[in-house]
């Protein structure tokens, strides 16, 4: 009697043994599909990053132009394009009283200012011409009249500074902390300081 109850008691433990196995099993085969997803994940974010590590941020190449721009000069006109570069179209007011030299001094800021953005090269002006402001009503005047509001209207391109691809040294440097905010302000803080001298 004794040897049946041993030999059911070993039989319970090894369907016990058994029952476990086969949910350690299952519960292998759930992480297994885990895992694989994790694995095929990696893999397309490194496809990912290697795909955009080339591109250029148009959205911060903006940002930093718009930060640059000296303050009495506004945008009719800004393409960003990755492979052509800018393109842009400003205009900044002139007194009627004024020599033409004070207003195209705001120009001349404006292109110093862009040249001095680490992501932007070759800045040219296109074209600079007098006119008067034509996007919206003439101001007026105590007895009613229009007064034109007389500006400089000017183009200009650059280039965009493509970035490293990725796996290259250089690419590593370009992933550093500092930022194009960063290099934008002090693009502004030199050609501020270089005007008052």
């Amino acid at each position: 009697m004794g040897l049946v109850i041993e030999a059911k008691s070993q039989s319970d433990n090894l369907q016990t043994i058994q029952e476990s196995a086969n949910s350690q099993r299952v519960l292998a085969e759930q992480l297994a599909i885990f895992q694989n997803k994790e694995t095929e994940l990696q893999t397309r974010q490194t496809v990912a990053q290697t795909a955009l590590a080339g591109r250029v941020n148009v959205g911060q190449v903006a940002e930093d132009v718009s930060l640059v721009l000296p303050d009495e000069v506004w945008l009719d006109l800004l393409t960003i394009d990755e492979g052509t570069g800018i393109v842009m179209t400003a205009q900044t007011p002139r007194n009627s009283g004024e020599s033409n030299d004070v207003a195209y001094k705001s120009v001349a800021k404006t292109l110093v200012r862009l040249n001095e953005l680490p992501e932007l090269y070759d800045v040219w002006l296109t074209t600079a011409v007098n006119g008067q402001w034509a996007q919206w009503a003439p101001t007026s005047t105590n007895d009613g009249s229009n007064v034109p509001v007389n500006v400089v209207t000017f183009g200009a391109t650059t280039k965009i500074v493509r970035p490293p691809a990725a796996g290259t040294p250089a690419a590593a440097a370009a992933a550093s902390p500092s930022t194009p905010s960063a290099a934008a302000q002090g693009a502004v803080n030199a050609a501020n300081s270089a005007g008052t001298q």
